[in-house]
């Protein structure tokens, strides 16, 4: 594994790229820049759509590929252009939505940008808040499985949601994927949808072979992506199995483990020959 290969680093949000009190500390930032001022592309693969990446926007290499919705969509930093968009089909929505629903789970739909929650309670209070926009009340859901679904989400315990996505990886809901993306939130996305996949989507566009890709994260939805990448590292606060799937293991979010892992990155660079900023 060389890292001067380097030219794409994407990295997680929560957990990774922000610590524990979701803030991006200073290190991370310098570490962010020193990597982008070697000429290495930085982008982000994040459960969240686009709009809770506003904030974090001047960290993205001008127009590269952002994957949000855990791949489900791909946009392009600076314009959110849609690059590309992939839909739940609408049996598999239905059926999410109406178990979620009777499951007795707050069920947070995501469509065409747009926040919709049904039954509403404490494991959802602040979701909407993460993105600065306020959700809007699920009723119907056959409108927004007309109009196209992104991304369904139940919120409820921690404890019961970690028994539900081991018995659904067993026995999937037809047509679907779904991970854990913080304790209390199981998302569900079309089949096909994950992490690794759209960030092989985004290499494509960019031209990158696998070997030029690197991967950091700390959750099970980040495995996909860790698994892909040619170069991987795990956050200190991730779970062993994601710690085992990653070519080496960081400090802690709290321990502004990205910058250490971005760090090496920019040490191998100094090491050996530099390069200009690759054109989107």
């Amino acid at each position: 594994m060389n890292l001067n290969d380097i030219r794409l680093i994407a990295v997680d949000v929560d957990g990774t790229l922000l610590n524990s009190r979701k803030e991006l500390t200073d290190p991370v930032r310098a570490a962010v820049a020193a990597v982008r001022d070697r000429g290495v592309l930085f982008t982000i693969a994040t459960g969240r759509d686009i709009l809770g990446l506003r904030k974090l926007g001047d960290l993205l290499s001008e127009g590269v590929p952002v994957i949000t919705y855990n791949g489900a969509e791909l946009r392009r930093a600076g314009s959110e252009e849609l690059i590309r968009g992939t839909y739940m089909q609408t049996d598999a929505a239905r059926e999410v939505i109406g178990r979620g629903l009777s499951g007795g789970f707050s069920v947070i739909v995501w469509s065409r940008g747009e926040l919709f929650i049904g039954q509403p309670g404490p494991a959802c209070a602040g979701y909407s808040k993460m993105y600065g926009i306020r959700e809007k009340e699920l009723g119907d859901p056959e409108l927004l499985i007309r109009r196209g679904i992104t991304k369904v989400i139940w919120a409820g315990q921690a404890e019961e949601i970690a028994a539900l996505e081991r018995s659904l990886q067993t026995r999937p809901i037809r047509d679907t994927v779904c991970c854990t993306s913080e304790a209390s939130y199981l998302e569900f996305m079309a089949s096909g949808v994950d992490k690794g996949a759209g960030l092989a989507a985004a290499a494509e566009i960019l031209g990158l072979t696998r070997r030029q890709v690197m991967a950091v994260g700390d959750g099970h939805n980040d495995l996909p992506m860790l698994r892909w990448a040619g170069c991987s590292a795990a956050m200190g606060n991730a779970s062993e199995s994601v710690r085992e799937a990653a070519d080496f293991v960081v400090p802690s979010c709290d321990d502004d483990g990205l910058a250490a892992a971005l760090r090496l990155v920019s040490d191998a660079y100094d090491r050996g020959e530099r390069f200009t900023e690759m054109p989107v």
